[in-house]
C-alpha cells in the first residue's frame, strides 16, 4: 500500500521516519503534488493548511472520490485544524446534543 503525505517540511519529517512517500507541498506546487499523489497513491494524508489552498471543488471531488482514500490532518504547527468529521456526522444525522 502507498501512503503519501502532503506536507510542510516540518510535518514531513515525522512521517518520512514512518515510510510514507513525502510530497513537500507549497502554496506554488499544491496543485501538482496533489495530481501526483492521486495518481500513485492508495492513501493521501493532507494537511489542513494545504488543503485549505486547494481549490474547494476540486478538493470535495477528491474527498468523495476512491480510491484513493484522502484524509485531511493537521500539521505539527497546529496552524490550522482539520473538520471535524464527527461533528459533522451527528450534525448531517440530526444528533447534536
Amino acid at each position: 500500500m502507498e501512503v503519501a503525505v502532503i506536507a510542510e517540511e516540518l510535518t514531513s519529517l515525522g512521517w518520512g521516519l514512518t515510510g510514507a512517500r513525502i510530497l513537500l507541498a507549497t502554496s506554488d506546487n499544491i496543485e501538482s503534488c496533489f495530481a501526483t499523489a492521486q495518481q500513485e497513491a492508495d492513501v493521501i494524508l493532507l494537511t489542513a493548511e494545504l488543503a485549505a489552498l486547494l481549490p474547494e471543488a476540486a478538493l470535495q471531488a477528491a474527498l468523495h472520490a476512491f480510491p484513493p482514500l484522502i484524509l485531511v490532518i493537521a500539521d505539527l504547527r497546529r496552524q490550522q485544524e482539520p473538520p471535524d468529521l464527527a461533528w459533522e456526522a451527528r450534525r448531517a444525522l440530526g444528533v447534536l446534543p
